[in-house]
């Protein structure tokens, strides 16, 4: 009962930092328009607010106890969560308030390969039919071989972008996460309503990462894209604080 008090209270902060950071965004949007310099100097609050949400959601997931629906997928879901915490870190911290600032964009690199470690962890945990279970999911296959042929294309100097690397490698682990996401219900391990916040959950993960995606790259050539950046990075928290909530809350026991 007590438990259930504090996850609530929890949310409600969740709820209140997601109504604060959206309607600043975008007063932010109107004040400044897409003159680059007055948002980042408007934009502090959401930066923090925005990164207490993920800090939030794994404290959800860190406070589970005897009430998950077993040790693994408890201390999977954990494990996942701390790298998730570890990406925003860079993503929101180190980005926005990191010196050199020249040296910035190699923190979204980083941030974007500890996305990659916990999608790898969630396609673990989601391709599991008991607690026991200990097999290697052969979906692996697809983001390692993309990841190899990317590594060895970088290595030959076909290319030499960071950014380009982590993001194309990113996006095999996310939709690999997504399709496992989806068949949790047909494997029967996961209850029904874990189930579903699973998949929902990796649902509204993949249209944050895709909005994500969609605001790096139009964000290359500001001078051209800038409304369209900033339209799609201030609709991204729209998708990404329920995914958080809801992967927190599927590694609840939830009573009959």
């Amino acid at each position: 009962m007590v438990l259930e008090k504090v996850i609530s209270f929890l949310i409600l902060i969740v709820i209140i930092l997601f109504v604060t950071f959206f309607v600043r965004d975008w007063y932010v949007f109107v004040q400044c328009g897409a003159v680059k310099s007055c948002l980042v100097d408007a934009s502090s609050y959401q930066h923090i607010a925005k990164f207490l949400v993920p800090v939030i959601a794994a404290i959800i997931s860190f406070i589970i106890g005897r009430n998950s629906l077993g040790k693994r997928d408890r201390r999977l879901l954990q494990a996942a969560f701390l790298m998730i915490l570890l990406a925003d870190f860079c993503f929101k911290i180190l980005y926005n308030y990191s010196f050199p600032l020249e040296n910035r964009s190699d923190y979204i690199s980083i941030g974007i390969i500890f996305f990659m470690l916990a999608q790898s962890i969630l396609i673990v945990r989601h391709t599991r039919t008991s607690d026991s279970d200990v097999s290697f999911p052969w979906i692996f296959c697809i983001p390692f071989a993309v990841t190899f042929a990317l590594g060895v294309l970088m290595l030959a100097h076909i290319y030499d972008s960071l950014m380009f690397f982590s993001t194309v490698s990113y996006g095999p682990f996310l939709f690999c996460s997504l399709y496992v996401a989806c068949k949790t219900l047909k494997r029967g391990y996961y209850p029904k309503e874990n189930a579903l916040q699973i998949k929902w959950g990796m649902i509204l993960f993949t249209c944050c990462d895709l909005l994500t995606g969609l605001s790096l790259w139009s964000g290359e050539d500001y001078s051209l894209h800038e409304n369209l950046s900033i339209v799609a990075n201030n609709l991204i928290w729209c998708f990404y604080t329920p995914a958080l909530v809801l992967l927190a809350l599927s590694g609840y026991r939830h009573k009959d």
